[in-house]
């Protein structure tokens, strides 16, 4: 099974309610929601292009430990 990783974020109470809202119109948790709309955001093209440019700025995935 492919490792999965967990991260807690905060959210304005407007961005929570209206994640909830649409959420609970799509029958979903909110989540699962959030975890969707990250990973489309990971698989577009400009995300793709942050990742270009800094792994040419000589950045790489051990330097990026917080």
């Amino acid at each position: 099974m492919t490792e999965r990783y967990m991260l807690s974020i905060t959210l304005s109470e407007k961005a929570y309610e209206e994640y909830r809202l649409v959420a609970v119109w799509k029958k979903i948790p909110v989540s699962t929601l959030i975890r969707q709309i990250l990973e489309r955001e990971h698989e577009s093209q400009d995300f793709g292009e942050l990742v270009k440019r800094a792994s040419a700025d000589g950045q790489t995935i051990v330097d990026c430990r917080l």
